[in-house]
């Protein structure tokens, strides 16, 4: 178990400074990363793991009644 923690402390700690290096200090200069883009993705992410999540649990015979993900027909 201290090799997971360890694991996503590093990956956490990662993504704040990045997030730090980003939106810290006066430079317009690049982003080191597109936020905007991240977001999205995690979103629809987050959306296809939770309408999975709610056809793996529904009962036998039971039809989803969830609309699709957005982009994508099922």
């Amino acid at each position: 178990m201290p090799y997971l923690t360890g694991v996503l402390t590093g990956v956490l700690l990662t993504i704040l400074v990045l997030f730090l290096v980003d939106h810290v200090g006066t430079d317009a200069g690049p982003r080191v990363v597109n936020w905007d883009v991240l977001g999205a993705k995690l979103g629809a992410s987050a959306e296809q793991v939770r309408q999975d999540v709610h056809e793996a649990t529904a009962p036998d015979g039971e039809t989803s009644s969830l609309p699709a993900p957005s982009g994508e027909a099922r």
